[in-house]
């Protein structure tokens, strides 16, 4: 079978790992950056697979393009889409997708409406729904010392990317050439509920001083664990699905006992890895909470709760951009 010519949309912390395992396994990587980053890419990258090791690795020798003409002059295998969901938005998408021609597309967006506007524009043939199974940053985090700057990622014991879609079979083989765990099947229904589980805990982080102990502050935990409640109702509802577990772990104290648990897993500070990565994609966090109180609205379920959580997210905020210990 011939090599696959895989083009990742982003250069960042996501795209980076499924690149440099896409080209361990022998396809030929490029990235679609925008202008201002096409430098930066070019030169490579250091790369740290915690999993194996604390050394950097070498990720060079892809191409990287910024002008839509040059991608539609190319013919293409895999097309991933490695952006947050917000930057899906504005009326660039359409045209890129098009330029792509016939290539399988690998959507990584966790929103509500995300997979449903991306089969509008490419079809369900075409579509593949990714779930992405490792936490990646920009290392070092702060507090951490690395040899070099560079990217580090982790995979969970046990966890798997998972795929659907008619052609998600490709991208898995794909992967699992290099060395990247995969599976097909049940990426759509464990996005859901991963995210109306992980979400609404992160927004409440984030209200919380970005620490595990201000999440585990009784008004906290339980507006975290009411919104999830309402969010998995909603999302699942949305695709057909059962809340499933959910309803079980959202409860306070499972909530506090998972992050209690979750840095004596985590080989890193995963404390600061929520707190950079998710302001990075602070944007995404917000449009998530909006989506499930619209779609709630729409359908009449309870969204008290996440309506609560994103007024104090945005509060927060507004004192954070303007006070003296402004984020930026």
């Amino acid at each position: 079978m011939a090599s696959p010519r895989v083009l990742l949309v982003g250069a960042g912390a996501v795209g980076l790992v499924y690149g440099r395992h896409l080209q361990i396994g022998g396809a030929d990587v490029h990235f679609y950056v925008r202008a201002k980053y096409a430098r930066e890419t070019a030169e490579g990258f250091a790369m740290y697979n915690l999993n194996h090791s604390h050394k950097p690795v070498r990720f060079d020798g892809f191409g990287v393009h910024t002008q839509l003409e040059a991608v539609a002059q190319q013919a293409w295998d895999q097309v991933w889409l490695c952006i947050s969901s917000t930057a899906l938005a504005g009326d660039w998408l359409a045209p890129f997708l098009e330029a792509t021609g016939p290539a399988t597309l690998i959507s990584l967006q966790p929103g509500l409406f995300d997979q449903e506007r991306l089969r509008d524009l490419v079809g369900v043939e075409r579509l593949v729904t990714g779930l992405i199974s490792f936490s990646s940053w920009h290392a070092p985090l702060p507090g951490e010392s690395r040899p070099e700057p560079g990217f580090a990622y982790w995979h969970p014991p046990l966890a798997q990317s998972r795929f659907d879609g008619p052609r998600a079979s490709s991208i898995v083989a794909s992967l699992k050439a290099g060395a990247c765990p995969a599976a097909a099947g049940g990426a759509l229904s464990s996005s859901t509920r991963g995210t109306a589980m992980l979400l609404p805990i992160i927004a409440a982080m984030e209200v919380g001083g970005w620490s595990f102990a201000g999440l585990r502050m009784p008004e906290q935990l339980t507006i975290a664990a009411q919104a999830i409640q309402q969010a998995s109702v909603i999302s699942s509802q949305r695709i057909g699905l059962s809340p499933g577990p959910l309803k079980l772990v959202a409860r306070p104290l499972v909530i506090a006992g998972l992050s209690r648990l979750a840095p004596r897993i985590a080989p890193f500070d995963i404390e600061r890895f929520f707190q950079v990565h998710f302001t990075k994609v602070g944007a995404q966090t917000l449009q998530g909470l909006t989506d499930w109180i619209t779609e709630g609205e729409r359908i009449g379920l309870p969204t008290d709760a996440i309506a609560t959580l994103r007024t104090s997210l945005i509060r927060v905020r507004g004192q954070s951009t303007t006070g003296s210990d402004s984020r930026g």
